[in-house]
């Protein structure tokens, strides 16, 4: 019974998750020729790109259920995030046995959602955002992966070197039966991905300097109808590779188009390596006689700048989303870009 009532909390989540109202779109004139189409929903799927001077390439495909951690890999730091991707959350119990955590406390704790955490991927630049912050206390956390099968697994973090990081984790189903594992750090890569269902690192997102930006689903805040108060919430956005050097300024400037951006205007722009500066705000709200829920919003424009491997030099950008429908569905963004320099 236990087991029917884990399931059913797990299938409520998701459905909960995509049952927000599709987006209608009214497209951008386009004014240059440089634009791609992302070819994968960005609601149910990770879609890495990487920039070139004259087109821009897919690098990597990846359904969002198909990794439960991420550990911090090429960067000086030792982050550890849960699945956010597919709406993962955390629970901590105040135990250090997985063993000692039964299923009916697992229930328990399903019933006050507040106390569920979980990893907006647009401010990783910022640890004490992280829901796994305290990780090597050695608590045991209860994690929410988001998906149907086998959702709820238990987790402890053991210890860690300059090279690796030791874990156990369990089914809460099955949770006398222990796994310990090892994750290497690799040079090559910004995190090393870690899959439940295959018990063993999986790929993930490109080499670090071989993608430029993601088109993912996660959660975000949203402010509930009662002031001060939010809820999470299922975005679709666009985060950067800032860990290999990307940054972006927004050009916002109602009074700049995005046909004249040029070369002067990055000495005079900001740029950040906030991972959601792009994110998801791209999208406007249509008004009160609009038929669409959601616009492309012409003031939304960026400069991204990136460092260019193969050649040692840094490249930029111009670009803005301007249709979100490929075939007449939603969850499609077109994103017109151009080259402008390289330094």
């Amino acid at each position: 019974m236990v087991m029917k009532k884990l399931i059913l909390i797990s299938l409520v989540s998701i459905v909960f998750a995509s049952c927000f109202k599709e987006i209608d779109t009214v497209p951008l004139v386009r004014t240059v020729e440089s634009t791609f189409t992302v070819q994968n929903s960005i609601q149910t799927t990770q879609t890495y790109f990487t920039l070139y001077e004259n087109t821009a390439q897919e690098a990597s495909v990846v359904a969002p259920s198909s990794w439960d951690l991420a550990f911090e890999s090429a960067g000086d730091g030792s982050k550890v995030m849960q699945g956010w991707a597919s709406g993962s959350m955390v629970h901590k119990t105040g135990k250090n046995i997985i063993t000692d955590v039964s299923e009916d406390e697992v229930l328990d704790y399903m019933n006050n959602s507040y106390d569920w955490l979980f990893d907006d991927p647009a401010y990783t630049n910022y640890p004490d955002s992280l829901s796994l912050q305290t990780w090597e206390d050695g608590e045991v956390y209860i994690q929410n992966r988001g998906v149907v099968k086998d959702n709820f697994y238990l987790i402890q973090f053991v210890s860690k070197t300059d090279d690796s990081y030791t874990f156990n984790y369990a089914k809460v189903t099955d949770n006398q039966n222990v796994n310990t594992y090892t994750i290497n750090r690799s040079d090559g890569l910004n995190y090393v991905y870690f899959s439940f269902d295959e018990n063993a690192p999986v790929s993930v997102e490109p080499r670090s300097y071989d993608w430029d930006f993601v088109f993912s689903p996660y959660l975000g805040w949203w402010e509930t109808l009662t002031q001060g108060e939010y809820s999470p919430y299922k975005i679709n956005g666009v985060l950067i590779n800032n860990e290999s050097g990307v940054r972006v300024a927004q050009i916002f400037d109602e009074s700049i188009d995005f046909e004249d951006i040029n070369e002067t205007h990055i000495a005079t722009s900001e740029f950040t390596d906030w991972k959601g500066v792009i994110g998801s705000n791209w999208k406007l709200l249509g008004g009160t006689d609009s038929e669409n829920l959601y616009t492309m919003d012409p003031d939304k424009k960026y400069i991204l700048k990136k460092y260019d491997s193969t050649t040692g030099v840094f490249k930029y950008f111009k670009l803005r989303m301007i249709d979100y429908k490929l075939n007449g569905v939603d969850h499609f963004p077109t994103v017109e870009f151009k080259f402008l320099t390289d330094e």
